[in-house]
């Protein structure tokens, strides 16, 4: 089976919000829990608490999203591999990948382990390399076949049952 992709930088940044926005929400909350706890200690009155919290949650949030997307602009924009247009074949024994610069052949049996969401497949050849492939260039009958070949050779994976 053969699939074209190109990922484009608007399907980066989608992935990475998407991906770290719980992780993102949880530090920003973590914080502001422990300005709230050091602001009572210090005997602030509620509504310069609520105000200065807010405040702060806001300044911490928009700080957070510009590093963000100007770190994940500066990871796509150094990596020429993945804004190529890449083609992958899954075969039943492996998996060939063929960009514009790049071939790469890697076994089914070395794949760490694959997880599915509602819009990518994550191969992940150890615990921090993985190909990211965008489904929407897949046909559904596609997608099947793909979990079919990832169940037949015992690859550790989270897939979805859709």
């Amino acid at each position: 089976m053969t699939v074209k992709t190109q990922i484009t930088f608007r399907d980066f940044l989608l992935f990475h919000i998407k991906s770290s926005l719980l992780r993102l929400i949880l530090f920003l909350l973590i914080l502001l829990i422990f300005f709230i706890i050091k602001e009572s200690m210090d005997g602030s009155a509620e509504t310069d608490l609520l105000r200065s919290t807010s405040m702060w949650f806001a300044i911490l949030l928009l700080f957070m999203a510009i590093r963000s997307f100007f770190s994940v602009r500066f990871a796509f924009s150094s990596n020429k591999n993945i804004q190529e247009s890449i083609t992958y074949i899954f075969m039943d024994e492996k998996i060939r990948i063929e960009g514009e610069t790049f071939e790469e052949d890697f076994m089914w049996s070395s794949v760490y382990k694959v997880k599915e969401n509602k819009d990518w497949f994550l191969i992940y050849q150890n615990a921090q390399v993985m190909n990211m492939v965008p489904k929407k260039f897949f046909t559904k009958d596609q997608v099947l076949a793909l979990r079919r070949i990832i169940k037949t050779k015992k690859v550790k994976a989270k897939l979805r049952e859709d």
